[in-house]
C-alpha cells in the first residue's frame, strides 16, 4: 500500500506517519512478516517481557476484576439465550477467558507465545497455541463475542484481521477491541509543555497507533457498527504530578500499584458506578490509556 502522510516521529529505522490513506498512524514502512512473526512467538515474553508473566500473576486478582466489569459491559449488548461463546485473540496468560469461564461462557483463545499459551493451559483453559489467521479459523466455529486486548497495535495492515474477525462473528455478534490512546492530549501536553519525548513510540513492538476517533473510523470502515466507548485510567496523571515514571520502571510500578489500589476500592458494590461514569468520561474527552470500544456485527 503507498501510504502517505505527515511525519509525526522520526526514528533511525522507522517513521511514523499520520497517514492519509489509512485514517491512523502507523509505522512506514511496516516491518517484514517474519520480523512479527519471530517478536511474538519467540521474543515478546522471553526477551521484550521477560517478567511479564510475574508481573501479571502479581496483578491476577484486579485484572479479573478489570474483566469481569468488561464482560458485564459485553453482556448488555448479547443475547443470552444460550451459552455465550467467546474468542480471545491474543489471549496471553488467559485472565479474560477465565473471567468468562466464570461467568458461564464457552471460552476460546488463541496466543502465539508458547510461554503464555502454556502459563493459560496449566489454568485448564481452552487456548490454541497459533496466531489468528485463515488458517486457524477454518476449524473454529462462529462465536457470540470476539475481544482483542492491545494486539491491534501490533498488526501490519489491520484491516486484514478485521475481516477475518467480522467473517468469524456470528450477524448480530458483539467485538470488544482495547488498544493504547496514543498521541492524546495528556500525551501532547508533557511533549509540547514538559520536556518529554515520546515515550510510548516503540516502532517494532507497537506498529499502529489510534486514538478514539481513529479507532472508530476504522471499524466503521469495516462495518462494524460501534455501541459504546470506554477507556481505562489516564497514567499520564502521574506525569502531570510530578511522578517522572518514563524510563523509571520502579516508580512506573509504583504507580500502577497506586491506580490497581484506586481500582480496587472502587469494584466494589455501588462504586462501580461511579468509576465507570467516570471512565466513561475520560473516554469522551479522548482521555485514558486505552481506548476501549464496544462493536457489533449488524444482523443479516
Amino acid at each position: 500500500m503507498n501510504c502517505k502522510g505527515e511525519i509525526v516521529v522520526k526514528q533511525s529505522d522507522y517513521n511514523i506517519i499520520d497517514c492519509n490513506i489509512c485514517g491512523f498512524k502507523h509505522v512506514y514502512p511496516y516491518p517484514d512478516d517474519q520480523s512479527i512473526a519471530k517478536l511474538y512467538t519467540e521474543e515478546y515474553y522471553e526477551k521484550a517481557q521477560p517478567e511479564y508473566i510475574k508481573k501479571v500473576e502479581e496483578d491476577k486478582e484486579w485484572w479479573l476484576e478489570v474483566y469481569k466489569e468488561r464482560i458485564k459491559q459485553i453482556s448488555t449488548y448479547v443475547e443470552e439465550k444460550h451459552e455465550v461463546s467467546v474468542l480471545d485473540i491474543g489471549s496471553g496468560p488467559g485472565y479474560f477467558l477465565l473471567a468468562a469461564k466464570l461467568e458461564g461462557w464457552n471460552e476460546t483463545g488463541v496466543e502465539p507465545s508458547l510461554q503464555a499459551y502454556s502459563y493459560s493451559k496449566d489454568q485448564e483453559l481452552n487456548v490454541y497455541n497459533k496466531f489468528f489467521s485463515e488458517e486457524i479459523i477454518q476449524g473454529l466455529p462462529l462465536y457470540d463475542v470476539i475481544h482483542m486486548n492491545h494486539v491491534l497495535e501490533h498488526v501490519p495492515y489491520p484491516n486484514k484481521i478485521l475481516k477475518l474477525i467480522w467473517n468469524q462473528l456470528k450477524p448480530g455478534g458483539i467485538f470488544c477491541v482495547a488498544v493504547p490512546n496514543d498521541f492524546n492530549p495528556f500525551q501532547n501536553i508533557l511533549v509540547a509543555d514538559q520536556d518529554y519525548h515520546s515515550w510510548w513510540v516503540s516502532p517494532l513492538e507497537h506498529v499502529n497507533y489510534f486514538d478514539f476517533k481513529s479507532l472508530i473510523k476504522l471499524l466503521e470502515c469495516n462495518n462494524f457498527e460501534v455501541l459504546e466507548q470506554y477507556t481505562s485510567f489516564p497514567m499520564e496523571l502521574f506525569l502531570l504530578m510530578g511522578d517522572k515514571f518514563v524510563g523509571n520502571p520502579e516508580l512506573g510500578r509504583a504507580c500502577h500499584k497506586k491506580r490497581k489500589t484506586l481500582e480496587m476500592n472502587l469494584f466494589v458494590g455501588e462504586n462501580k458506578f461511579i468509576k465507570q461514569g467516570l471512565y466513561k468520561s475520560f473516554a469522551d474527552a479522548g482521555l485514558g490509556r486505552d481506548v476501549i470500544l464496544f462493536a457489533r456485527k449488524p444482523e443479516l
